[in-house]
């Protein structure tokens, strides 16, 4: 896919490599995202995708090489988490918050504005909107999460296992709720262990083998 015109690249890495103390996690990554592709990172457990969606989040920065996300280099931490949205396996929600005021805190976080109610009935959690985040099951507080992602609307959205712990039904709608995102022109890159259910939003697919960039091909 090529990027709009005029668009900056959503991604590019140089030579990355990060290092965590003694141990190094990612290894000379070069990468050319487009603005607007939907890539799936596949690896086995250890192989650095998570470690990589929080590089790209600018929670973590490169030991060695170059990066960056829409023209912002990736140490710039600020410019950069303007324009990126992490959704962690967890999906880094406030337990003590209620579902509405994580959205709602979400929203003033970035000086934003949002109809929260829709977007808790978009997901089906009307109902749940008082309930605490630490009561909500794993596939509720990820339709939650998505909620969020969705109010966020950031222009690359990294998502970590998004499937994980999610009977059919739920798998279903995080497959429809991530194709919303990309036909609003959101470049998605997302960690699975199920590529199958990536596939339709994320038919790129990149495999990492300890931390290196072993094979780029359509999912």
């Amino acid at each position: 896919m090529a990027d709009p015109v005029g668009a900056p690249p959503a991604l590019q890495l140089r030579g990355v490599w990060l290092r965590l103390g003694r141990e190094v996690i990612l290894r000379g990554l070069d990468l050319d995202i487009p603005a607007g592709q939907g890539v799936t990172l596949l690896g086995e457990n250890g192989a650095g995708k998570t470690t990589l969606l929080r590089l790209l989040s600018a929670g973590l920065r490169p030991t060695r090489g170059e990066g960056r996300v829409f023209a912002y280099d990736l140490r710039d931490s600020r410019a950069v988490r303007e324009c990126v949205h992490l959704m962690p396996v967890d999906g880094g929600l406030y337990p003590d918050l209620t579902c509405q005021e994580n959205l709602l805190f979400a929203l003033r976080m970035h000086g934003q504005r949002g109809d929260v109610a829709a977007a808790l009935r978009r997901v089906g959690l009307q109902a749940a909107a008082t309930r605490r985040a630490r009561f909500l099951s794993a596939g509720m507080r990820k339709r939650l999460a998505l909620a969020r992602a969705h109010l966020l609307a950031r222009p690359l959205t990294l998502v970590d296992e998004p499937f994980a712990n999610l009977d059919d039904a739920g798998r279903a709608l995080v497959q429809t709720l991530l194709g919303e995102l990309g036909a609003q022109g959101v470049t998605l890159v997302i960690a699975a262990h199920e590529p199958a259910l990536a596939r339709a939003v994320a038919p790129r697919a990149l495999r990492l083998v300890q931390g290196a960039l072993h094979e780029d091909r359509p999912l």
